[in-house]
């Protein structure tokens, strides 16, 4: 079994059930200067990328936390240490191997478009909502890490075609936060909608319209946290029977302005 498939099966049991590989070249083409290779992994050859598709990921995470309830009580971001902890385990798949591992959590201090990443992997094509979106999983999917190697694994060839072409766009009809001014999502009039208005705290409406995937559509209990952390995470304490109050954290709320200031995201960019 070579150093990729050992990889892939040792992260399939936390629900990562998206790999894709991107050659060091073909990113080092798409991407800044900053986020290079030479900069990131000198003489990297390649980049593993791993997401997940559905609820697979979800699933295994409550399963966690239900069994250690400390790693949802006494974790900020409990899911982004799941994952962490899911990637610390795989990792000895490596070998000697030389990498460097990165994640998609908002509180990283180096962000890789991960969009980007997923795309030039063949996970997912661009699209109006502003997420890859996949030929099976739809909107569905989550990207999580990403592992810079000093080893030339073969890449994924081609690239997933527009999944929105020849679509009616049922998402730009049912977002009520208007956040598609241009036909595509908008950042800005996204987050703007969201501090004015509480109609978009347990889900995405244009999201959720995607005629893609939707038998993958994630539990409630995970649209519900991933679009309100404060009050999704209360749900899901009390889901697993933790009681009111032993949750340190009791929930973050929304992060969006702290979350692109981080990526240096700017409004005509979003949609890409």
């Amino acid at each position: 079994m070579s150093s990729l498939e050992t990889l892939r099966a040792a992260l399939a049991p936390a629900g990562m059930n998206l790999v894709g590989v991107v050659a060091a070249d073909t990113w080092d083409a798409h991407a800044p200067a900053a986020q290079q290779t030479e900069t990131l992994l000198a003489g990297a050859k390649s980049i593993v990328v791993f997401g997940n598709g559905g609820g697979a990921l979800w699933k295994s995470f409550v399963a966690d936390i239900t069994e250690h309830t400390e790693h949802l009580c006494e974790e900020l971001h409990p899911l982004d240490a799941f994952v962490r902890r899911s990637v610390k385990r795989a990792d000895a798949a490596l070998g000697e191997i030389r990498r460097r591992w990165f994640y998609s959590a908002a509180t990283e201090t180096i962000h890789l478009d991960f969009r980007k990443l997923g795309w030039l992997a063949g996970l997912g094509s661009r699209s109006r909502l502003g997420l890859l979106i996949h030929p099976t999983y739809g909107p569905w999917i989550g990207l999580r890490a990403a592992c810079f190697l000093d080893a030339p694994w073969p890449s994924d060839d081609g690239l997933v075609p527009d999944l929105c072409d020849g679509c009616p766009a049922p998402c730009v009809k049912s977002c009520p936060g208007r956040a598609f001014p241009d036909g595509r999502w908008d950042v800005d009039s996204c987050s703007g909608f969201k501090r004015a208005s509480d109609t978009c705290r347990s889900s995405c409406a244009a999201r959720e319209a995607c005629p893609l995937g939707r038998e993958h559509r994630y539990p409630d209990l995970a649209v519900a946290y991933h679009n309100h952390r404060a009050t999704g995470r209360s749900a899901l304490a009390a889901s697993i029977g933790i009681a009111p109050g032993a949750d340190r954290f009791q929930g973050v709320g929304p992060h969006w302005d702290d979350w692109r200031k981080r990526v240096g995201i700017r409004a005509k960019e979003s949609g890409t």
